[in-house]
């Protein structure tokens, strides 16, 4: 899969004045975020339904990263992690409300920036991106606040996100851009999703897909991250919860993969359900119990493109789709066969959510909140003896930072 001038090379799927006209743009500086009539994968998304599919249908092995517990480098959660240069870059937003850096093999190496309201500190940060091409790190904080640093932790500069009216979770930086992801909090039918910022002052330079593209959804809710980095050339993609689209963010946004199913939430099947103290259901979007929203997990390599959408509320299936043959399969579940004898799943322990994709492979993590299920696991057996350090895995306690697991692409 590449680029040759305006086409995608591999499977082309002409989508015709459709996709001309999905795409709004607006430009206010001196480059423009182009939409164009570009070829996609199309995905159906209405097939036989598998029990699983195995790691094995894309993996050729697994790594285990055993990170440094010390007290200075305590992590209660994963709000996001990246993978750059030989380093793990990991934020806890949840918990220690901290950014540090290990090495590949776990070595804890340092922490960026600290809690507070000085020079290079955050109260709340809730997402961070690198900018691989100059070597930097944006960190978002509350208030629409970004802190900029150098890969080795040194503070740079900050700035305040130029938009009134919005809530700003997640950010991305790709060949020096910056891009956020914004939810009017005073929403009209003319808002906007996706903002191109300048990475210097966080004035806006380009605004794109209009919320009447996510079925007008505008509540805050985190349900994942809107940005994916898993093309082989790392070039980054967007979704909202309820697009049918996956768009590429390269020189141009362009449509990179359309999902087909009967079965998408369309603009009347969502309902917001308000936060109520009397009520033991959590406030967000309400969807029918056969619909199909939140694209998450996503994974793609020269050959295949794997991830998962939600169905209904609560439960979750998998998609695995052939770039060469358009053949797709889906499945209730990923098995592990890679780390788990086999039968063996326990409790989803080591299956399902990667956090993070490159070229070389996907990145999944220990939940911390079932770390204990995971401790029994190795404590059970279940782990193909194959697997790379068991004998530490089996030395680690539930005060132990959670565990990283890479999976190689074959």
């Amino acid at each position: 899969m590449f680029f040759v001038g305006n086409k995608i090379v591999g499977i082309k799927i002409k989508i015709g004045v459709l996709l001309f006209s999905f795409f709004v743009f607006s430009c206010s500086n001196n480059h423009s975020i182009n939409f164009k009539n570009e070829a996609c994968y199309i995905i159906d998304l209405d097939g036989d339904m598998n029990a699983s599919i195995p790691y094995s249908s894309v993996f050729k092995n697994v790594k285990t990263i055993i990170l440094e517990t010390k007290e200075e480098c305590l992590i209660g959660y994963f709000s996001e992690i990246q993978v750059f240069d030989g380093n793990i870059f990991i934020l806890d937003f949840h918990s220690s409300k901290g950014m540090y850096v290990f090495d590949m093999e776990g070595k804890f190496i340092r922490k960026i920036g600290g809690l507070g309201r000085g020079p290079g500190e955050y109260l709340n940060a809730t997402d961070f991106t690198i900018d691989t091409k100059n070597g930097y790190i944006f960190l978002k904080d509350w208030d629409d606040r970004v802190h900029k640093y150098f890969l080795d932790g040194r503070y740079i500069n900050s700035f305040t996100i130029d938009v009134p009216r919005t809530n700003i979770i997640y950010i991305q930086c790709y060949n020096g851009r910056l891009y956020a992801d914004i939810i009017a909090s005073e929403p009209s039918k003319d808002d906007y999703m996706l903002l191109e910022i300048d990475p210097n002052n966080g004035k806006t330079i380009n605004r794109a897909l209009t919320i009447k593209f996510n079925k007008g959804w505008t509540k805050l809710f985190l349900a994942g991250h809107s940005f994916f980095i898993s093309r082989i050339n790392d070039i980054p993609m967007y979704t909202q919860l309820f697009m049918d689209y996956i768009v590429s963010l390269s020189d141009e946004v362009t449509p990179y993969i359309e999902l087909k199913s009967k079965y998408l939430v369309k603009d009347n099947d969502i309902h917001f359900i308000p936060p109520d103290a009397s009520r033991s259901q959590m406030p967000g979007p309400s969807v029918g119990s056969s619909t199909i929203w939140d694209v998450n997990s996503f994974v793609e390599n020269n050959d295949w493109i794997l991830f998962s959408c939600r169905k209904g509320k609560f439960k979750y299936f998998n998609v695995l789709f052939n770039k060469e043959t358009g053949v797709v399969k889906l499945a209730e579940k990923l098995y592990n066969d890679l780390a788990l004898k086999e039968g063996d799943d326990y409790k989803m322990s080591m299956s399902g959510r990667f956090v993070f994709s490159d070229t070389h492979g996907a990145y999944a993590m220990t939940n911390p909140l079932r770390f204990d299920i995971f401790l029994e696991a190795v404590e059970n057996d279940i782990f193909v003896p194959e697997l790379d350090k068991l004998d530490q895995l089996k030395k680690l306690d539930e005060e132990s930072n959670p565990v990283i697991f890479f999976y190689e692409f074959k």
